[in-house]
């Protein structure tokens, strides 16, 4: 079997379970870590053989892929702004709202000298992608998750990023409050609207940071909200479901005294809150 033929195969196999335009992209990325060439190369090479080992990997990622197992997951990286990432099932694959909400905070901090505690921290792509941008800033991040704690800290070293990870229960407590500036990405989907989610997300991501408390899916917003105002911290940045903000308002409003405000994300939702010491 040539390249050629392989992409036919490949195609054929797939085109059921995913869009032609994602599907192209799918494949693209296939190339590059299976063959490590780029586009152009590898219809440049069409007409070469695909060596035996080569194609026993085509064959293990295109069943997998038929599961709808995440391509993040099968190589083990995703994107995040400028940075690579190392991903597993322990943490969601970061998305590019969360990038907008990276960028967000960098908008609205200028300060050279902050302090900055993200909850909830996953892979840790929010605190290194800051750190990244902001060297001087203090960034620190936390998560419930023990091997969570584990990808984000192998990503804080592979990057040479200087992050403090350290795992805590924010339902129990939160003992380092001395920050300026919360960030968090927290657990948001409400439990009912589990249905509605693609297969690669419900079947493979870590239900611990998908979806909010059945009885009350904004608990951790009010938590995280409820922390920092004891804590007289000034500022707090949520990304959230983009859907029933009204109801949200209210819940941080019964624990917050200073200002709340959603801002849109590049869709228009509203997307991400954010608490403003008043």
């Amino acid at each position: 079997m040539n390249h050629a033929e392989l992409r036919q195969w490949f195609y054929s196999q797939l085109t059921a379970f995913y869009a032609q335009g994602e599907l192209q992209s799918i494949y693209h990325w296939c190339v590059a870590e299976l063959e490590d060439w780029n586009r152009a190369e590898a219809y440049m090479h069409s007409a070469d053989l695909v060596a035996e080992a080569h194609l026993n990997r085509w064959k293990e990622t295109t069943k997998r892929l038929k599961k709808h197992e995440p391509i993040q997951y099968i190589f083990g990286k995703a994107q995040f702004m400028e940075l690579e990432l190392y991903v597993d099932a322990a943490v969601l694959i970061p998305r590019p709202e969360t990038e907008e909400l990276v960028q967000l905070v960098l908008d609205h901090e200028t300060s050279d000298v902050l302090k900055v505690l993200d909850i909830g921290t996953g892979s840790g792509c929010i605190p290194l992608a800051l750190k990244a941008a902001r060297p001087n800033w203090r960034i620190s991040a936390c998560d419930v998750s023990p091997v969570a704690l584990e990808v984000a800290s192998k990503n804080a070293k592979a990057l040479n990023l200087d992050v403090k990870l350290f795992q805590t229960d924010i339902r129990e407590a939160l003992h380092q409050v001395d920050f300026d500036v919360i960030v968090s990405n927290p657990p948001y989907i409400p439990v009912d609207r589990a249905e509605s989610l693609e297969a690669n997300v419900l079947d493979f991501e870590p239900h611990i940071a998908l979806f909010g408390p059945a009885h009350d899916p904004f608990y951790f917003f009010t938590r995280i909200a409820e922390i920092a105002e004891k804590a007289g911290i000034s500022k707090v940045y949520f990304e959230t479901h983009a859907t029933e903000t009204a109801l949200l308002c209210k819940q941080l409003k019964e624990v917050w005294t200073g200002e709340v405000c959603f801002e849109n994300d590049i869709s228009g939702k509203e997307r991400f809150v954010i608490l403003c010491r008043a």
